[in-house]
């Protein structure tokens, strides 16, 4: 077992990261950081949104090339349905990017049922069946991921108290972030203990 600094258990809430210890041994999780998109009883959905495919979002959605960032490629979001595929858009207005639902008049903003669903206020999920021009240009960062992470009801929670795993706020410009180096940058932006193993060898020999 992996010898590594403890930090408070915190149960996730969405819009949170978390992020894989040293002794997360599983390889689909190793350096990891997830993006969460839902925590619940039932269970919990994120994205690991620090891994990269050398496929181009625009190549993968043509349709909506244009919304994506000319080098944006495609995430290996999880190993949960690795096919299917996610997106995520930044913002830094909550209302962007939602439709009014039919019964609101007011032009005002809008429900679960919009373009852009919003995670935590200015992360949210982007409707690719949509048409991109309904998505508010405001939403911004608009990052596509094939698969995604999912734990069943307390498996989170026996990770988080083994010690597998750090949560930690996320911050505006992760989705964006260099993904080779998130996982260290998360880590070196926190207090102490966590902070200081931001440059943890991968192989703690070599240490």
């Amino acid at each position: 077992m992996v010898d590594v600094v403890v930090t408070p258990v915190r149960v996730p809430t969405a819009g949170d990261l978390l992020v894989a210890t040293p002794r997360l041994v599983d390889p689909n999780f190793d350096r990891t950081v997830v993006f969460v998109i839902e925590h619940q009883e039932a269970g919990t959905l994120g994205v690991v949104i620090n891994r990269a495919s050398d496929i181009s979002c625009a190549a993968a959605v043509p349709r909506w090339a244009s919304r994506f960032a000319t080098e944006a490629a495609v995430g290996l979001g999880g190993p949960v349905e690795p096919q299917g595929l996610l997106a995520l858009g930044a913002t830094s207005d909550p209302s962007a990017g939602q439709l009014p639902s039919p019964s609101d008049s007011s032009g005002g903003s809008a429900d679960a049922d919009g373009v852009w669903r919003t995670v935590n206020g200015t992360v949210g999920l982007v409707d690719l069946t949509a048409d991109p021009s309904e998505l508010d240009a405001e939403v911004t960062a608009v990052r596509i991921y094939g698969g995604h992470a999912g734990w069943g009801p307390g498996q989170l929670r026996g990770e988080l108290q083994a010690g597998c795993w750090w949560v930690f706020d996320s911050a505006p410009g992760d989705l964006t972030a260099n993904a080779a180096t998130l996982w260290h940058d998360v880590l070196a932006r926190q207090s102490p203990p966590a902070r200081l193993l931001a440059n943890y060898p991968d192989d703690p020999a070599h240490n």
